[in-house]
């Protein structure tokens, strides 16, 4: 019976710690959160407002709730039920870090007062956005994925994979050091152009080796393309006819013409991967892109690439 107890403590007082140690890191990612915001509020002069905010040691991830955006007059723009940071370091880029947004959707008033060209089925939307990176800091490889979801309308995926991305990671370190060092004080012109330059260089090394592409319909996105082509005085039925003609002439293999024309009939989901050549920059590859426009079946050797459409 003492050895229960005495267990039973142990798993109470480390239980006891954990808590201790995330109400901490709760109060001081509070000060973090309320000090960038307000940064962002010098900036544009919005305001923002959030109900709770929590944060977790074990799995370095840090919640708000029931976000408020309130514009410069004070008329809400915004409601976000929730945003939620995991894996996130200040000093390294971690091995898995993400990044997710639940239910942001612009106010009904705020929606009203958008210029007339505004699509209101997007604008009234709910949207869902998450990203996430892996990376392998070894190999230099990484992985981007990002997911938006127009609740009931349309959703987008896109995941992407790169190879010799190390030089991009420790820029985007640097410039976030370099951000944090300088607090409040605005980053000089030649500062900012250093940061831009580091950022070109690393880019000019990545090697993407694999994209996917995915839209999916999630109930209305007929609706949506319908109320677009309107505004260009056009039908549905019309657009699909002008779709088939360009293709005919447009330098692409029949496979993918069929895939496109398959999409634009049944406007379900439409899906492109491409996996390219190792050990070639983005640059080497579009110039190889470029080369090889006129000769659609070589293209879609190259890049692997393959259209799906229903």
């Amino acid at each position: 019976m003492k050895k229960l107890v005495i267990a039973i403590a142990i798993v109470a007082a480390g239980v006891g710690g954990i808590s201790y140690a995330n109400y901490v890191a709760t109060q001081e990612v509070r000060t973090e959160v309320d000090k960038q915001l307000a940064l962002v509020s010098d900036q544009t002069g919005a305001t923002f407002k959030y109900a709770g905010l929590s944060a977790s040691v074990i799995s370095q991830s840090v919640e708000i709730t029931n976000m408020e955006v309130i514009g410069p007059e004070g008329e809400n723009v915004a409601h976000i039920q929730s945003i939620e940071v995991t894996g996130y370091e200040t000093d390294k880029i971690s091995p898995h870090t993400s990044f997710e947004v639940k239910s942001f959707q612009f106010d009904k008033d705020f929606v009203a007062k958008l210029p007339a060209d505004t699509n209101e089925m997007l604008a009234s939307a709910s949207y869902d956005l998450s990203s996430s990176l892996d990376y392998d800091e070894q190999s230099g490889d990484s992985d981007v994925v990002l997911k938006l979801d127009a609740k009931d309308i349309v959703s987008f995926n896109m995941d992407v994979g790169l190879a010799n991305s190390k030089a991009l990671m420790d820029a985007s370190l640097a410039i976030s050091k370099a951000q944090q060092e300088a607090g409040d004080t605005p980053l000089t012109y030649e500062q900012e152009l250093q940061q831009q330059t580091l950022v070109m260089q690393a880019m000019s090394k990545l090697e993407p080796r694999n994209i996917n592409l995915v839209l999916n319909n999630q109930g209305k996105l007929k609706e949506l393309f319908v109320s677009e082509l309107e505004k260009q005085g056009m039908t549905l039925e019309q657009m699909q006819m002008t779709l088939q003609q360009q293709l005919q002439q447009a330098p692409v293999t029949e496979e993918i013409a069929q895939s496109l024309t398959d999409f634009a009939k049944g406007l379900n989901s439409l899906s492109v991967s491409a996996k390219l050549p190792e050990g070639k920059t983005m640059m080497e590859v579009n110039q190889q892109i470029m080369m090889l426009a006129g000769q659609p079946e070589e293209l879609v050797k190259f890049i692997n690439l393959e259209v799906k459409g229903e």
